[in-house]
């Protein structure tokens, strides 16, 4: 199966992101980018979001969840509430598709953990028996 990754958008006059999408590996493209609801909720240069990378951290943390002394917390989030919505959401929505933002490849990106949580195991329900 070929591999989702993450891919700069472009105003470069041409550039059409389907296109260089089905190019690199064949795959669509989703923009994450905001105002998209995929969007980063945490801006750079807020107080809570000094950095690209803090704010990547932060969305990360909210995503996946955290390690604390070694153990990793799950993600604590209301379903209604914007982070529980993209957790629901994105593994339907964003499984096996190339995620598109403005951050530069290699820079830290809230969409490297939004493939993480689309691309992931998917644990489905047991019924009763």
């Amino acid at each position: 199966m070929t591999r989702p990754v993450r891919i700069q958008l472009s105003r470069r006059r041409g550039f059409e992101l389907q296109a260089a999408s089905r190019a690199l590996n064949g795959l669509p493209a989703v923009v994450v980018a905001r105002p998209t609801r995929w969007g980063n909720p945490w801006r750079v240069g807020e107080a809570h979001a000094p950095s690209a990378a803090a704010a990547a951290s932060r969305f990360r943390s909210a995503v996946l969840g955290r390690v604390l002394h070694g153990t990793l917390l799950s993600p604590n989030a209301h379903p209604e509430s914007y982070i529980g919505r993209i957790i629901a959401d994105a593994p339907r929505d964003l499984r096996g598709k190339i995620l598109a933002c403005w951050c530069a490849p290699g820079a830290p990106c809230h969409a490297d953990a939004l493939l993480e949580l689309a691309n992931g195991p998917i644990c489905e329900e047991v019924a009763d028996e």
